[in-house]
């Protein structure tokens, strides 16, 4: 398990990574395709093992993972929100 979920940091850091860059469309969806991949297999191995508690060390990673979301989120959503506006627009 720790190793998807250093992963899911890795795939965080590259979209941090390209937040910071030039935008591209295909970098981001090749970072994200790879998020939901892990994403989906760490889903799939704690409904298999639902009765495994986290250890101290997995649980370190969770927090992390979620405050790099919730700050990736205050940076890139509004920027996502202004390339939807200019893509309805365009259509």
């Amino acid at each position: 398990m720790i190793d998807k979920l250093d992963t899911i940091v890795s795939n965080l850091n590259k979209l941090e990574e390209l937040n910071k860059n030039k935008f591209s469309s295909l970098d981001f969806k090749e970072v994200n395709q790879q998020l939901e991949t892990v994403m989906s297999e760490l889903v799939s191995t704690i409904n298999i093992d639902q009765e495994k508690t986290l250890n101290s060390e997995e649980q370190v990673f969770l927090q992390k993972i979620l405050r790099k979301i919730e700050k990736l989120e205050l940076k890139i959503l509004p920027k996502a929100n202004l390339l939807n506006s200019f893509s309805k627009s365009i259509i």
